[in-house]
């Protein structure tokens, strides 16, 4: 584990402890895999699944970093037609928030399943393992029941998607509530 990610770590607990609890981890943050850094947990992965999503996404980005793709995708949530995304690797099974949140207001409202995954913009919301608060915006592969509302389309935070650098440099910010 590198110097930067056990700093993050610690932070991230820390502001757990001080805030009496209030922040909530995702299942997969508490895991072993996740604990050793995204490299433990992309080769944690399934290796059927990346091929599968690769095949979809085109070429395979290598760990800590994205590839940019002219490509459109229409947002049934915001009514509006992202022109670009960024393919990133990502961590399989991560949930999609409503915000950049992990607050009860901002519900899980989907699942990334695969990996690498397309990005279409970053935000900022709450702080989170990853050391920072920022977080990325696609659509999922998977929907949670009785979010049909977003379409599917939620945030991630940053520590579930394996860029070298937050937020990803080039990547549009959107101002999305």
């Amino acid at each position: 584990m590198s110097v930067r990610r056990a700093v993050a770590v610690i932070a991230a607990l820390l502001a757990v402890l001080f805030a009496g609890g209030a922040a909530q981890a995702s299942p997969a943050q508490a895991s072993p895999a996740s604990a050793e850094g995204p490299r433990a947990a992309a080769a944690h992965s399934d290796v059927r699944t990346a091929a599968v999503r690769t095949a979809a996404a085109g070429p395979f980005t290598a760990q800590g970093s994205c590839t940019y793709r002219n490509v459109s995708h229409y947002d049934a949530y915001t009514k509006r037609t992202w022109t670009s995304d960024w393919v990133c690797g990502n961590r399989a099974g991560a949930p999609l928030y409503a915000c950049g949140s992990f607050i009860s207001a901002c519900p899980v409202i989907g699942w990334l399943d695969t990996s690498p995954s397309w990005f279409v913009c970053w935000g900022r919301g709450a702080w989170h393992n990853g050391g920072n608060n920022i977080w990325y915006y696609t659509k999922g592969d998977r929907m949670a029941s009785g979010e049909a509302g977003h379409h599917g389309w939620g945030f991630i935070p940053a520590v579930d998607v394996w860029t070298s650098t937050d937020p990803w440099p080039g990547m549009t910010e959107c101002n999305i509530p």
